[in-house]
């Protein structure tokens, strides 16, 4: 502990000769008072003392303190609470006897330890004593928990990570790989049952989700049994009033996959549902995985989109090969020097760096724009900025110098032109960076921000894809290449293009779709899973198109059993938002309607929940991939009925103990309430004395 100040401590010697000074003129000058002279000294001290603390306080002094810290270790534990848990028949041995044991096994290490408990699921939910398992998740994501290690423990005192689970995991990163980097050991049990057990089920299906009216669609449906040599099944697939396919399945071994294709027509518009389902088979273990569903939106006609390039690049493969997951476009690339003939035909042109330094394509720019067709605009190293700027896109960069920065995606939260998936703004985050211009940034008032530039950690407000509608029709404007890196990240992260797939072809359905020009307007998908919130977002308009959001929006669905329900959208920026919540399997009717000043607007239409069957399809619990992790982290695997090892284990870790830091803390005397209080007590002590002494 040390005593602090900004100003010289022969300030202090100041404040002393201020205090005795002043009592010097107080009590020996003064020839008026008349005290012995015992009590006269005592004052004097008392007053001069008082004096200067309050002169010492103008030196804003502070107390410095060093103050010991800490930490106990923090073990944490993610329970799997999937529905592959209990589709075997130990399922009455999770539900009782393990759910008991692990309640007592958390109970026990809480004596010693900080435990912080996560239910894993398609997300890792913090959970506590109150938060029963009911093992109702739809798809298990393992890697969600290292994620939350990543996110909110670092620099922390982690002890152990323990992970309760069957090892099957159906969304996200291989968990193998993100353990690795934990320095913390990961203790695992495994839950199910490893070894093969008699079970016939509908490993997959493949088909695409969209198809065209009148379009002969191709499906895939796989078929697997094990340890049910010489059995035999029937694959029956049905639409929603008849049977449309069977087949007889004769299982040759036991270990059977076949694949069955069919080709089905797509008579009628909108999303039809086509169940799949096997007879069931003598001893299954489980009979949940006989039957799948899978749905088809049918549309009536497939729309041209034109990538247009000034030379060949990496992006306009992964934009291309995005663009054509969905059945709705039909993808088109051309160079410069072979354009299409009717610019009509497509409802969005991709221009690739176009207008370039030595392809200018004037006359093709304002084609389009003649047109009213929707553009896409992505900006590169040989990029004319001189002639981009000309354009009147809504954005001007300005470049004194050919520099280039590396530009991160940051998600803009204002923006609600489109819905993006939590999931996506997530892995948005850990994109890699693109190379976009060094220089200003100056966007128009229409223009709409979707992605900002993270610049060496810092985010700033130049815009890295934005949007803008104007007289010329709508246009995007990516301010950077090498977005192709998102598609390779994407896939390292979670096995898959999704979040890259879902950024371009939302672009590109927002940016083709025909103007609405309504004055009010309803956000919602035609398919929603039932493990994720129905989400609608709404827009109203007053008669010069500004957003409005004064007047509540009601909001009325129908479910399956025709019963209604009724709510108010919440009113979120400049719009408005709506969430259901996650809703049963089955299709819903819904109405949305507001008055806005002697004007009335109504909204309707239908919406589908579908079944999530992930967890079903694999039911042989994956212990090895558990035993690579505990191997890898230094950690330890166990079994589901082992729990009183895996406790004396991590009470035996000498690693996992407790952690003190030491950090100074200062204190401003200012804020002290004990040096008022020995100013207010030097002061009334001297002034007792001097009324005890007949003195004023």
């Amino acid at each position: 502990m040390s005593f602090l100040t900004e100003y010289s401590l022969w300030f202090v010697l100041l404040c002393i000769l201020l205090g005795g000074g002043y009592s010097f003129l107080l009590y020996y000058k003064n020839k008026n008072i008349a005290y012995d002279t015992n009590s006269k000294r005592v004052m004097y001290i008392f007053r001069g003392i008082a004096v200067a603390l309050i002169a010492f306080l103008l030196l804003a002094p502070m107390l410095r303190l060093t103050v010991k810290r800490t930490e106990k270790p923090i073990i944490v534990v993610g329970i799997d609470n999937s529905e592959s848990i209990i589709s075997t028949p130990d399922s009455i041995f999770y539900t009782t006897t393990f759910k008991s044991n692990f309640e007592n096994f958390i109970h026990h290490l809480q004596r010693n330890y900080e435990v912080v408990n996560y239910a894993l699921g398609a997300n890792a939910e913090l959970i506590d004593e109150n938060t029963p398992l009911n093992y109702s998740e739809k798809s298990t994501n393992l890697s969600t928990l290292f994620d939350e290690l990543n996110n909110y423990y670092t620099n922390r005192n982690i002890g152990a990570v323990v992970l309760f689970t069957d090892g099957i995991f159906n969304e996200g990163a291989n968990p193998l790989y993100l353990a690795e980097k934990q320095k913390a050991p990961v203790y695992t049990i495994g839950m199910g049952n490893p070894e093969a057990q008699p079970d016939l089920f509908i490993s997959n299906i493949v088909y695409n989700k969209q198809t065209f009216l009148g379009n002969l669609f191709p499906v895939e449906i796989k078929v697997a049994a094990m340890q049910l040599a010489g059995k035999n099944s029937t694959l029956t697939v049905s639409d929603e009033t008849q049977d449309i396919f069977t087949k007889n399945i004769s299982i040759s071994g036991n270990s059977f996959f076949e694949t069955v294709r069919l080709t089905l027509t797509a008579k009628e518009k909108g999303v039809h549902r086509y169940q799949v389902s096997l007879t069931p088979v003598e001893n299954e273990i489980s009979t949940k995985n006989n039957v799948a569903t899978f749905l088809i939106e049918v549309v009536d006609q497939r729309e041209k989109i034109a990538i247009i390039y000034n030379a060949p690049h990496p992006d306009i493969a992964a934009i291309k090969g995005a663009l054509e997951t969905s059945d709705r476009y039909q993808i088109e690339q051309f160079s410069l020097d072979k354009l299409p003939t009717n610019i009509e035909d497509y409802v969005l042109f991709i221009l690739h760096q176009i207008p370039s330094n030595n392809q200018q394509a004037n006359n093709l720019v304002a084609k389009i724009q003649a047109a009213g067709n929707a553009c896409w605009y992505i900006v590169g190293e040989t990029t004319n900025l001189s002639v981009f700027n000309s354009l009147n896109l809504g954005l001007n960069i300005v470049q004194n110098k050919t520099l280039r920065n590396e530009a991160m995606p940051t998600f803009n939260d204002n923006f609600v032109s489109f819905t993006f998936s939590d999931e996506a703004k997530k892995m948005l985050s850990k994109f890699p960076p693109i190379n976009t211009p060094f220089g200003e940034y100056r966007s128009s008032v229409s223009s709409n921000a979707f992605l900002y530039q993270k610049i060496n950690g810092i985010v700033t407000n130049y815009p890295l894809f934005v949007f803008n509608d104007n007289n010329a029709g709508k246009t995007g404007i990516l301010t950077g290449s090498g977005i192709w890196q998102w598609k390779v990240y994407n896939y390292l992260y979670a096995n898959n293009h999704d979040i890259f797939n879902e950024i371009v072809n939302k672009t590109a359905l927002f940016l083709s779709a025909k103007g609405d020009r309504s004055f009010f307007r309803v956000m919602a998908k035609n398919v929603y899973n039932e493990n994720a919130p129905v989400e609608f977002t709404a827009e109203l308009y007053n008669d010069t198109y500004e957003l409005q959001n004064e007047p509540d929006v009601n909001f009325q669905y129908t479910d399956k059993e025709e019963k209604k329900h009724e709510m108010l959208f919440s009113k979120q920026n400049n719009g408005y938002f709506l969430s259901l919540g996650k809703l049963p399997t089955g299709t819903y009717s819904w109405n949305a309607n507001v008055k806005f000043g002697d004007k009335s607007y109504s909204k309707s239409g239908v919406f589908t929940v579908q079944e999530v069957q992930l967890e079903t399809m694999n039911l042989v619990a994956n212990h090895n991939l558990l035993q690579n992790i505990a191997e890898s982290t230094k950690g330890k695997f166990y079994t589901a009925n082992d729990f009183s090892s895996l406790e004396k284990e991590i009470k035996q870790n000498e690693s996992i103990k407790t952690v003190a830091s030491y950090q100074k803390r200062y204190s401003l005397f200012l804020n002290s309430w004990w040096y008022y209080f020995a100013i207010l007590l030097l002061f009334g002590t001297e002034w007792f004395l001097r009324k005890w002494g007949g003195g004023y």
